[in-house]
C-alpha cells in the first residue's frame, strides 16, 4: 500500500504542478458473479494518458444494498480527487442510472459522457433478440452495420455536438431503407458514395414491414435519445475494461478474499497495469510488427487481429508481492 500511495501521490503532484484538468473514466466491479456481491470496487482512470489514479473498495454492509456500491465508490473517488485540489472537467462512465443521477446532482461543473461501447453492447443484445422473432431474421445481417454506425456517430463528431450526433444516428433509419437524403437539419444526407450492386451485400428493409417497424422503434427509443447526445466522442473506457481483465488475474471472481486481501490485489493490479499498460509493440528480427489472431467469445466465432506487445515487467512491486505471499 505504501508503494501505491507514493505512486498516486506523485501523479497528483505532477497534475497540480502542470495545472492539468482531468478527464476521468470510472467503472465498478463486483467481487463475485450475480447480485449478491460482498465487495464492490470502483476504479478511476485518467483517460488522457491511461493511468489508474484511484481505487475504492466498498463492502455491501456499508450501503443500503450491493447495487449501491458502485455509486458509493464513485462518490469516494471524486471526494478524494477534489480534496487533493484536482479539477475534473469530464467524466466518462457507463449508463448506470444511479451514477448518471449522482453526477448530475453533485458534479454540476463537470461534463458527463456515456461510453460508446456500453451503449453498443446493449444495442447489439436488443437487435439480436429482435432478429430471433418471427419474420425478423433479416435484422441479423444489419446488427454489425448499425453498431458500426453508432461508433461512427460519436467518432465523427469530435466537438460533441448533441444535435448533430442525434441527426447522424437517426439517419440510419433511412439508410436501411435505401434512402440517403433528407435525414435532418444538421445531417441532411449520407456521406458515403453511391453504393454499387457489389457493395450492397444486405437486403434493404421495406417500408411497412415488421422488421423495419421493430428496428425503427428500437433506434428511436427513449433510452437511445437520452444516450446519443451524451456519447463520449474521443475518450473511451476501453482501457479501463482492460484493467478489469488484469484484476481478474489477481482476484478471480470464483474465489473469496478478505477485505484487506481484496484491496491488496486491486492495488497490485493497478500498479501492474500502470507499469505495463503502455508497452511497445513486439517486432520480428527484421523489425516488422507482430500480430496474432484471437477469437473473442463475444464475437461468436469471428476473429480479431491484434498487435502483439512486448513482455510485461514487474519491477515496481515484485518485492511487495513476495512479502504478501510469505506473510
Amino acid at each position: 500500500m505504501e508503494v501505491w500511495g507514493n505512486m498516486r501521490g506523485k501523479y497528483i503532484d505532477d497534475a497540480l504542478q502542470n495545472g492539468r484538468s482531468l478527464c476521468i473514466g470510472g467503472d465498478g466491479r463486483c467481487d463475485t458473479p450475480g447480485h449478491s456481491a460482498k465487495f464492490g470496487s470502483y476504479s478511476v482512470m485518467d483517460l488522457d494518458n491511461g493511468t489508474m489514479i484511484d481505487i475504492q473498495l466498498v463492502q455491501s454492509n456499508e450501503v443500503k444494498s450491493s447495487c449501491h456500491m458502485e455509486k458509493e465508490g464513485l462518490a469516494r473517488s471524486v471526494a478524494y480527487l477534489q480534496g487533493q485540489g484536482i479539477n475534473i472537467y469530464k467524466i466518462v462512465t457507463d449508463r448506470h442510472v444511479q451514477i448518471i443521477k449522482w453526477v448530475r446532482e453533485n458534479m454540476t461543473d463537470t461534463q458527463h459522457c456515456v461510453d460508446v461501447w456500453h451503449v453498443a453492447k446493449g444495442l447489439q443484445k436488443k437487435m439480436l433478440a429482435l432478429s430471433k422473432e418471427k419474420e425478423c431474421g433479416i435484422l441479423q445481417d444489419w446488427i454489425k452495420s448499425v453498431t458500426n454506425h453508432l461508433y461512427w456517430t460519436a467518432a465523427s463528431t469530435p466537438d460533441g455536438n448533441g444535435d448533430l450526433m442525434m441527426d447522424k444516428w437517426t439517419s440510419v433509419g433511412n439508410h436501411i431503407q435505401n434512402i440517403h437524403e433528407g435525414h435532418g437539419t444538421f445531417f441532411p444526407r449520407c456521406e458515403h458514395d453511391d453504393l454499387t450492386r457489389q457493395e450492397r451485400r444486405k437486403r434493404w428493409l421495406k417500408p411497412g414491414t415488421k422488421p423495419l417497424e421493430k428496428l425503427i422503434t428500437l433506434l428511436n427509443s427513449r433510452q437511445m435519445k437520452k444516450d446519443i447526445p451524451k456519447l463520449s466522442t474521443i475518450q473511451q473506457t476501453s482501457e479501463l475494461e482492460g484493467y478489469h481483465s488484469v484484476v481478474n488475474q489477481f482476484a478471480p471472481k470464483m474465489h473469496g478474499f478478505s477485505y484487506n486481501g481484496m484491496m491488496c490485489r486491486l492495488v497490485l493490479a493497478a500498479m501492474h497495469y500502470n507499469e505495463n499498460g503502455g508497452r511497445h509493440a513486439a517486432v520480428t528480427k527484421q523489425g516488422n510488427p507482430c500480430y496474432k489472431i484471437t477469437y473473442p467469445k463475444f464475437k461468436k466465432g469471428s476473429y480479431t487481429v491484434r498487435q502483439v506487445k512486448t513482455e510485461p515487467t514487474f519491477s515496481k512491486y515484485r518485492y511487495k508481492m513476495f512479502y504478501m505471499h510469505v506473510h
